[in-house]
């Protein structure tokens, strides 16, 4: 391939992979909103909180199923397109249902696909982008998933805006939702922009023959030490990056600002995710993957004490941002760093395997922290999310010095006569 045509692939692999994800980050800007509606329906607080809670089981349970079928067909792509139809119709079903029960089983199966489809989409895009690093197209999953807090940093603008001048409802944003999902549904069937291979390479990769749970051996990331140890460090550091944001609205309350401050603190947090995002590769390239997740664990940790002493709005905004650029930067190398650890056969189900964890996880302490907010305040369960951040980080510092003392090997595919025999199943 020429300079010229690898130029001109580049610019079209970027621009494919970075509307994607503008596109499906828009529609979590409507999600916003999702308890506004069921109050707005009349639902009490024990349903919302009933909701809440089987809405985290479905993300659990569905992602790693999810993940599992998509290394199945060998095609990541597929099964994100399953997920996406199921989110279509979620988004344009929601705003007609008003029963409990209805709204129980529809968000369930909703949170469940959409988390599912998010772990899919990273891993597909991190995938495709390791491909065409081998042909020469060098661009940094970092770069790409910018674009993704643009578009919800973006759209939690134009929708506030949209409800204050146009008079768009709550369940009118849902059908935006909806729109969102389709139009990225148009480009995964189009397939505009996709990273092509060399003639000689297409008659063996574009047509993988699905495997049989047997041939595929999930089991391996039993042996994976690494993969492991990381997985309690990326679960800890993943709650502490949502934590915060989780408990705004009891801090803007006490401190006496309208809850519609909430959509202005979103949007600078994610503005601030951006430069996190965009430099979060050339940070991993100059410090290493794992001191940079160490860094943002420990910014996560210390800006717990600055919601504590927060006093007025500036202070929230402040630390929010300073979130952002870690959180950016933490978005921006897990899922990478994962791809260095694991199987590349595997790529979707530890993937959408760590999301289920970290759900299920996150459930658990968000019911002990609604708990110490109704019982000591909001002010104290910010020492829950000081401490959860710190015991990963330690975590993760004990288990990789370990693992260098004891001289316990890296994964390497070439090692793994079952990866191996996997990359030959045609």
């Amino acid at each position: 391939m020429s300079t010229n045509d690898l130029k001109t692939q580049s610019k079209k692999t970027y621009l494919y992979y970075s509307l994607l994800f503008f596109l499906f980050c828009t529609c979590y800007a409507c999600l916003t909103y999702n308890t506004a509606y069921y109050l707005e329906i009349g639902l009490s607080n024990t349903m919302i909180g009933l909701i809440q809670s089987f809405n985290s089981i479905a993300c659990f349970i569905v992602p790693p199923i999810m993940g599992i079928l998509a290394d199945k067909m060998r095609s990541t792509r597929k099964a994100l397109r399953i997920c996406i139809l199921f989110n279509i119709f979620a988004f344009a079903a929601m705003p007609n249902l008003r029963g409990f029960l209805p709204l129980l089983a529809l968000t369930s199966v909703f949170s469940g696909t959409r988390n599912a489809a998010d772990s899919l989409n990273m891993t597909w895009v991190v995938s495709e982008l390791e491909l065409a690093k081998k042909r020469g197209i060098h661009i940094p999953y970092g770069s790409v998933r910018v674009w993704g807090s643009a578009g919800y940093s973006l759209f939690c603008i134009l929708l506030n805006l949209a409800m204050d001048k146009l008079g768009l409802s709550v369940r009118g944003s849902f059908y935006v939702g909806a729109v969102s999902m389709a139009a990225m549904l148009l480009f995964l069937l189009l397939d505009i922009g996709h990273t092509k291979q060399e003639p000689a390479a297409a008659d063996s990769i574009a047509k993988p023959k699905a495997l049989t749970l047997k041939e595929l051996r999930p089991g391996r990331l039993l042996h994976n030490y690494y993969y492991l140890t990381y997985l309690l460090a990326y679960v800890l550091l993943w709650m502490a990056s949502c934590f915060d944001l989780n408990y705004t609205t009891n801090l803007l309350q006490e401190i006496g600002v309208s809850t519609a401050f909430l959509g202005t603190v979103s949007g600078i947090r994610a503005l601030c995710e951006i430069p996190g995002l965009f430099f979060s590769g050339r940070m991993a390239k100059k410090f290493g993957y794992e001191k940079c997740l160490i860094a943002s664990g420990i910014v996560f940790t210390l800006e717990s004490f600055l919601f504590m002493n927060a006093q007025g709005p500036l202070a929230i905004l402040a630390a929010q941002a300073i979130h952002g650029v870690f959180d950016g930067m933490f978005m921006g190398l897990y899922a990478t760093y994962l791809f260095t650890l694991i199987p590349h056969s595997l790529a979707a189900t530890t993937q959408t395997f760590n999301m289920a964890a970290a759900n299920i996880a996150a459930m658990v302490f968000y019911l002990l922290g609604g708990s110490i907010v109704d019982r000591l305040g909001v002010r104290t369960v910010y020492w829950l999310a000081a401490a959860i951040p710190a015991v990963g980080i330690v975590w993760f510092l004990i288990t990789l010095w370990i693992g260098r003392i004891r001289r316990i090997p890296r994964y390497d595919p070439e090692n793994d006569p079952i990866e191996q025999a996997i990359l030959h199943h045609e």
